[in-house]
């Protein structure tokens, strides 16, 4: 009796097609970049007008919009992904420690960022603010230990001798 490796392809890991993978990076770079813009605006860019008043600067509404304009296409992306991604990954077994907390900080940014929106009292806006925007950066680097643990490539099995060593991953 012979002993069969199965061959793990990229599509039973969850690995995104180039296309797929370039949009995630492009809409998770835009979202991150316009949040911590605004973050900048928000707490350090202040005019002052005529008659000595600090304001915010006009900009800081611009880069609000742009951060819920790329959050709602990383919302879209994030359904995109549960069947593709997420839950091939897991049932392979890769990288659940990251792709596990991944998933968690985006359903939690998902949630506070729709609280901000319909909170109404500036004490419990400021709590959201501060419970969405501090694991928004931390997000990235959870991003980048998930990125950096792709699995290593296998050699063929003794009666594999097509495809040898080609998408397998542990």
């Amino acid at each position: 009796m012979t002993s069969e490796r199965k061959s793990i392809t990229p599509r039973a890991t969850g690995a995104l097609p180039v296309g797929r993978r370039n949009t995630l990076y492009v809409v998770s770079i835009g979202t991150l970049a316009t949040g911590v813009i605004w973050l900048v605006f928000q707490y350090f860019v202040r005019i002052v007008d005529q008659f000595g008043f600090e304001n915010p600067h006009p900009q800081q509404r611009l880069w609000l919009i742009a951060h819920a304009v790329f959050s709602f296409v990383a919302v879209w992306m994030f359904g995109a992904l549960w069947s593709d991604h997420i839950v091939r990954g897991w049932r392979a077994k890769l990288r659940r420690k990251s792709g596990g907390t991944m998933f968690g900080l985006g359903a939690w940014l998902t949630l506070t960022g729709c609280a901000l929106y319909y909170v109404g009292s500036d004490f419990w806006r400021s709590l959201t603010s501060f419970a969405h925007w501090i694991p928004g950066v931390v997000t990235l680097a959870v991003f980048l230990i998930h990125f950096r643990k792709k699995g290593r490539v296998l050699p063929p099995g003794p009666e594999s001798s097509t495809n040898p060593g080609r998408d397998q991953k542990l």
